[in-house]
């Protein structure tokens, strides 16, 4: 029994893996619950400290450091530097500010005043005319690649209908770094610089120009390989059907759906802000990203966690944790870190440390879910239905019924379903335990015994079956658990009654 579990624990692990192996976006370089609180993350970074060695993690560090010198310098060469001047002349009203909390900015928060906001312009920044300019100039560009990049094994940029920055033509070139001169840059020193930053000049590193075509699927949930982001809709909002940038776990009362833009407006925020672009149903949009990186922010926690996924898809373990402790060294909180150690701790079956790295990575930032329904799947496999059920609950009371509402954004609805089903299922099995447990009390002393966990938690179960099955009413195994739900609260009432009676 014990070696099914753990491959159950080590499938779960690996899937968490998986969907967090493509979580970082850009352009690679050219060369809870009571467990969690009973984790010391600095046991995590001293562990793998100790087996892989400090000569690993020096060496990751400085490979990262090479890595962002020959970034700045290669952007600076082809876009230019920004001039580490604030422009005083904006003002907060000039901008519409959104929040996804502090400490969920990314591993560079702290490096950057505004780590943990999102700043949209008021106005537009282009013109419908500019705007159009850019979309035509990528549209040819782009045509003119695909015709190059025929008969390639790999999948090229054209292929996916984008087309980076630094390949546009020059005269387009040289308006995009007029705009970052006279524009970006001080917009981004104005929301992100400040007396307590010295991250230095900025400068843009590359970026796309990405053209959809309806219908369209959305990005993975993902963070942009640079320090800053910035994100400019070319296509008029009414040339499309859906779009717009999902960001996880936007507070103050914001619904989840994705922010949806005007047309030449920017859009800016740290890249280390976990967000993904939605899907078109219908239509054709084009957006311009850039990713921006500054002289003295080397940005090692997100480098190095780049290179430990590398060094893991290369099955080189010892590397992999080494680069993930370095990265721990300048970010110990960042959840994705964590979950690194984790996925690298799964891959040598070593099921502690896995159970650890969720846990911590669950507490830091629980508007990722994936670390606290991967735990409840590992509770319900190991026969813990009341730990499993507080990991489901956990989920769904981060999400809110933000799934409920009309245009939410599909895969939170996924999640919610998933964390609904899983979190009746916990509490069905409970309910089950204490009606064995009752009735075994029963023939044995011939007193009956009050339910009340049931009664009090088989309603909630029972609504989110129903809540489940509006998108899923064929679902027979749903429909069951539904039924045996309703069997057992009704038997909890009746037993309380007797109970009650017989007392009085």
């Amino acid at each position: 029994m014990k070696f099914v579990l753990a491959a159950i624990i080590v499938q779960q692990m690996e899937e968490v893996g998986a969907a967090f192996s493509s979580s970082s976006f850009g352009l690679k370089s050219r060369t809870p619950f009571s467990l969690s609180s009973q984790i010391n993350e600095e046991s995590t970074i001293a562990t793998a400290t100790a087996v892989s060695g400090d000569d690993f993690i020096q060496a990751s560090i400085g490979r990262a450091m090479k890595d962002h010198e020959f970034q700045f310098h290669y952007g600076s060469q082809i876009f230019g530097e920004s001039s580490s001047s604030p422009s005083s002349s904006l003002i907060d009203a000039d901008f519409i500010s959104y929040n996804v909390g502090v400490g969920n900015g990314g591993p560079t928060e702290l490096a950057i005043r505004n780590g943990h906001l999102i700043f949209e312009t008021a106005d537009a920044i282009l013109s419908v005319e500019e705007c159009e300019y850019l979309i035509q100039s990528a549209r040819q560009t782009i045509a003119r690649e695909k015709e190059n990049d025929k008969g390639k094994d790999e999948v090229t940029n054209s292929d996916l209908g984008e087309l980076r920055l630094s390949n546009l033509p020059a005269e387009a070139l040289e308006k995009v770094k007029t705009l970052l001169k006279d524009q970006l840059y001080p917009i981004l020193e104005n929301r992100f610089g400040g007396e307590n930053t010295s991250f230095g000049d900025l400068a843009v590193y590359d970026g796309l120009v990405l053209g959809t075509i309806a219908p369209s699927v959305s990005q993975p949930v993902h963070r942009d390989a640079s320090l800053l982001t910035l994100n400019i809709p070319l296509s008029a909002p009414e040339a499309f059907v859906g779009g717009g940038t999902y960001v996880e776990g936007l507070k103050d009362g914001h619904n989840g759906f994705p922010l949806r833009m005007g047309q030449g407006k920017a859009l800016c925020h740290s890249s280390g802000v976990l967000h993904a672009g939605t899907s078109i149903q219908q239509g054709e949009r084009w957006v311009m990203v850039m990713f921006v990186v500054a002289r003295d922010e080397p940005q090692i926690a997100r480098r190095t966690h780049a290179e430990g996924l590398d060094a893991m898809h290369a099955q080189a373990l010892d590397m992999a944790r080494a680069a993930f402790t370095a990265g721990l060294q300048y970010a110990p909180k960042d959840h994705l870190l964590h979950m690194g150690v984790g996925q690298v701790a799964s891959m040598m079956r070593d099921g502690p440390v896995m159970m650890d790295c969720l846990a911590t990575a669950s507490r830091y930032y629980p508007s990722s879910h994936k670390a606290a329904m991967t735990l409840g799947n590992i509770m319900l496999g190991n026969s813990r239905p009341r730990a499993a059920l507080r990991h489901f609950e956990r989920v769904l009371s981060d999400i809110d019924d933000k799934d409920l509402l009309d245009g939410s954004w599909m895969p939170l609805k996924s999640t919610a379903w998933e964390a609904r089903s899983l979190a009746a299922r916990s509490a069905l099995i409970c309910a089950e335990y204490e009606y064995s447990k009752g009735w075994h009390t029963y023939q044995t002393t011939g007193k009956q015994k009050e339910r009340n966990w049931s009664k009090e938690n088989l309603p909630i179960a029972i609504e989110r079956l129903r809540t489940a099955l509006i998108p899923a009413p064929d679902n027979e195994p749903m429909g069951e658990m539904l039924h045996r739900c309703e069997e057992l609260l009704k038997d909890a009432y009746e037993c309380n009654n007797l109970v009650s009676n017989a007392t009085e």
